[in-house]
């Protein structure tokens, strides 16, 4: 079963609840009990592959001359092409 993370707007205490993700309402503080709570919602950042915008911020010529792609410094690693 999914875990949720939430703040409490009365008591400020973030808390997790484990419940299904069809549940429509939101949970009631578990520190003060207090109904009015906002979910925290999380950003993951996926690491790896290929990038499409190799020589970004760079002028054309120092991209021209650039080899390999933006997640490496090796101009051989084979993970960008």
């Amino acid at each position: 079963m999914p875990q949720y993370d939430y703040r409490c707007q009365e008591c400020r205490q973030p808390f997790t609840v484990e419940r299904s993700m069809t549940e429509s309402h939101e949970p009631d503080c578990s520190h003060c009990g207090s109904s009015k709570v906002t979910r925290i919602w999380k950003a993951f950042i996926l690491a790896g592959g290929s990038t499409q915008d190799v020589g970004q911020g760079m002028s054309p010529a120092a991209a021209s001359k650039r080899s390999g792609c933006g997640s490496c410094s090796s101009h051989s690693c084979g993970s960008c092409h």
